[in-house]
């Protein structure tokens, strides 16, 4: 084997410590930013804190974004309806000393119950067996059994189940084909995921329409009674920038003025400029560098954050508004209107969110690259073709759906040409069955 020595020149670009901490300025929300600031007053004297004089803007449940990342219609929603923050949290020991009778109700029993609110999983399901129950109490099994039996015929329908057979077999008690309903929970639950129709129908003797109709009414059921009530209280997410329309005229504004701000300590650059000692001085030096540095380094983050939002409000006006569809757009064509590295734009949206008068989105779902139209009027986004989809599927004859290389005819008529496939792919990501699965009768 022989060796070889060569020079080869290549340009690689190594960041300084200075612009890595910049652009980690750069990607840090709002909650962190005043963390940041806080902690830089204790540690450089020449830095100094100055705490905000607004409120943050009111914050917005996961919950209540899901229907914008989801496609759900908005049309109908009222605008304040979104930012309407209450906490929905329930106790569950209030749920059920509601429902009790408790001067019927003997010491052990007590005992009993408290144990099994206790106990009880998020979901609402008690996975403790009876013997176990009364061993932990030192009760008589008897009576652990009657009180557990007590608490599963409180409402919400389902709650201290053993698991979700049980607890849909509750549900379905006193209904008119309880005894079907439970037959299929039982033996069928499987198959009724899988969307087996033809094997249940010839189990149980019955036609696929019926069938159909059966699981109709299991899927109407709750898997999760207590969902929503009690355990973690529900998760809030802060807007990062905040876009207004008023009188035609649309305000973009940082939700910012809450975090504070930094500025330089006068005191201790007077102490500097004075200052004998000439390891002092240059310690002074230092740390009113490294106050400069991060001062600016926030200022500009402020600028870049407007600066992108403006470029995404030119081309998603309408979506902002609620009167058009969220249209193709790529962190390419806003690095390239800034004049600024895409990675840039990455970073300053990671993990932000842009609260418009349509609602409250995470910046990144807004960026999505385009599907060629077959018009010929430029690209139309996924978004587009997920609500067109929709529209079709829901103006089906339900009796004859359409399968997805017929919608797929229905999308390129509409100028929206994509495959078989792909309309699977995003059939599937709506939530929305097969044909065979949407069928009715």
């Amino acid at each position: 084997m022989e060796l070889k020595a060569g020079i080869s020149l290549q340009t690689k670009q190594v960041l300084s410590q200075m612009q890595v901490e910049s652009l980690n300025i750069l990607a840090m929300s709002m909650t962190e930013l005043k963390d940041f600031m806080q902690n830089e007053e204790i540690e450089n004297p020449l830095v100094e804190f100055v705490a905000g004089c607004g409120e943050e803007a009111a914050p917005v449940t996961y919950k209540e974004t899901e229907r914008f990342y989801n496609g759900t219609e908005r049309e109908n929603s009222r605008e304040n309806e979104l930012y309407e923050i209450e906490d929905s949290e329930k106790s569950i020991e209030d749920l059920v000393n509601m429902q009790l009778h408790w001067k019927k109700i003997s010491e052990t029993d007590r005992k009993i119950v408290d144990f099994c609110v206790q106990s009880i999983e998020q979901s609402g399901y008690f996975l403790i067996p009876v013997p176990e129950i009364a061993k932990r109490l030192n009760v008589p099994e008897e009576q652990a059994g009657k009180v557990l039996s007590m608490l599963k015929e409180l409402e919400p329908q389902g709650i201290f189940a053993s698991g979700l057979e049980e607890c849909l077999l509750i549900q379905v008690q006193g209904m008119a084909e309880e005894e079907i309903l439970s037959e299929m929970i039982k033996h069928h639950l499987q198959n009724i995921a899988e969307g087996k129709i033809s094997t249940i129908s010839r189990a149980l003797k019955l036609s696929s329409a019926e069938v159909r109709k059966m699981i109709h009414v299991i899927k109407g059921l709750n898997p999760r009674p207590l969902n929503g009530i009690g355990g973690e209280k529900a998760q809030y997410i802060v807007p990062d920038v905040l876009l207004s329309h008023q009188d035609g005229v649309w305000n973009i504004e940082l939700n910012d003025k809450w975090t504070g701000n930094l500025q330089s300590n006068d005191y201790y650059i007077h102490m500097m400029e004075t200052a004998q000692d000439q390891e002092l001085k240059s310690y002074f030096e230092n740390k009113l560098r490294r106050a400069r540095f991060i001062i600016n380094a926030v200022e500009q983050r402020r600028e870049t954050l407007t600066g992108i939002t403006r470029e995404i409000l030119k081309r998603q006006e309408p979506y902002f508004l609620g009167t058009g569809q969220l249209k193709p757009m790529t962190l390419e064509e806003i690095a390239d209107a800034l004049e600024i590295h895409k990675s840039t734009v990455s970073r300053a949206i990671r993990d932000k969110y842009l609260r418009a008068p349509s609602g409250c989105f995470l910046f990144r779902s807004l960026f999505t690259t385009g599907i060629p139209s077959g018009d010929g009027n430029g690209d139309v986004s996924r978004n587009a073709v997920k609500a067109k989809l929709k529209e079709f599927v829901a103006a089906e004859d339900k009796k004859k759906p359409w399968s997805d290389e017929q919608l797929a005819g229905l999308l390129q008529d509409a100028g929206m040409p994509i495959s078989r496939r792909t309309v699977a792919k995003y059939r599937m990501e709506l939530g929305i069955g097969g044909a065979f699965q949407r069928k009715d009768g």
